[in-house]
């Protein structure tokens, strides 16, 4: 039976009467969305890394309607126990890295960001082959898959990593500490460069080992669980400043420039790193028995070699670490 004419008046009026009252304390649908925290997320001295910085400084989260706190961190290694322990929401990790703070925490690879480049090992100059690294120094972060690349890089050489010593080290350590603490050490841009300037060998340039360590967008679970939307949201910002850094690299690179306060010269391109679009995405998210650039398989080989050397007891269930759910 339907209503009656009276009734649904009553009614209509009273719904309005509480939208009227709930405008004038100041509540409006958009509020909720504008009052929440913002995301606060990790990045460091590494050129896919700056992405973030485009996307904050043209806007674009904003546009996309999510709020971001980027946090830099001088030192990176520095971050993983702050995901752990959540002070901070999220970050952009090599996958090794984020499979390693899994341990700890409960985390979602939401995209790859970069193909983590070369990955090169530095020495002093009086070491100028591979097997003059017999009873030296090898400065690597210990417990991480970056001693894999150490490990084949020896076995090239006929040496086993018995025969060195591993000393645990940052990356961003090593220029400072060769010929000190390391004779040799794992390293990247823009540390290799820095070694390489104060006159130390360029050991090992690991053509073979690009993709072994690409660059992820991780986030604690919680967050992601609770956040959703603002997860999607962050990603349409970040590939739409990923194209603005293919369409604009000269502008790109002012911008970073000037976040940093720094002079455009000092701002250099890694023209060996390939930043990751969306499409890319698309084709590593996919089954890895589909695809070579799977990021499942990659995932895989980092969490076998953690296994191996007893940081993993077991292999984690990739299939719950890693979510293309959230791409745009």
């Amino acid at each position: 039976m339907k209503p009656s004419p009276g009734i649904s008046l009553l009614k209509i009026l009273a719904v309005l009467w509480i939208f009227t009252l709930l405008v004038s304390c100041g509540f409006s649908p958009q509020a909720d969305a504008k009052d929440k925290e913002p995301l606060v997320v990790e990045f460091t001295a590494w050129w896919g890394d700056y992405t973030i910085i485009i996307a904050q400084e043209k806007g674009l989260f904003e546009k996309h309607g999510v709020k971001v706190q980027p946090v830099y961190y001088d030192t990176f290694s520095l971050a993983l126990p702050d995901l752990a322990a959540g002070q901070i929401d999220g970050g952009l990790f090599a996958i090794g890295d984020a499979i390693n703070v899994s341990r700890h925490t409960d985390l979602k690879v939401v995209a790859v960001y970069d193909n983590g480049s070369f990955n090169t090992v530095v020495s002093v100059p009086e070491i100028g082959q591979i097997r003059d690294l017999a009873g030296k120094r090898i400065g690597v972060q210990v417990g991480t898959s970056y001693e894999l690349l150490i490990s084949e890089m020896l076995a090239s050489a006929g040496l086993k990593m018995s025969d060195v010593a591993l000393v645990n080290i940052d990356p961003e350590n090593v220029p400072s500490s060769l010929g000190k603490t390391i004779d040799a050490g794992f390293i990247y841009e823009p540390y290799t460069s820095e070694a390489i300037t104060k006159g130390n060998n360029l050991l090992l340039k690991s053509t073979e080992f690009i993709g072994l360590y690409p660059d992820v967008v991780v986030f604690r679970n919680s967050v992601v669980r609770e956040r959703g939307d603002d997860i999607r949201a962050f990603l349409k910002a970040w590939f739409e400043a990923v194209e603005y850094r293919r369409q604009n690299p000269v502008e790109a690179r002012q911008i970073i420039a000037d976040y940093f306060n720094t002079p455009f010269n000092e701002i250099t391109p890694d023209d060996l790193l390939e930043i990751l679009s969306l499409e890319d995405n698309y084709e590593m998210f996919k089954p890895e028995e589909s695809t070579n650039r799977s990021i499942y398989r990659t995932a895989r080989l980092n969490a076998d070699f953690l296994v191996r050397i007893g940081v993993l007891s077991t292999q984690p269930d990739m299939e719950v670490i890693i979510s293309p759910a959230y791409l745009p």
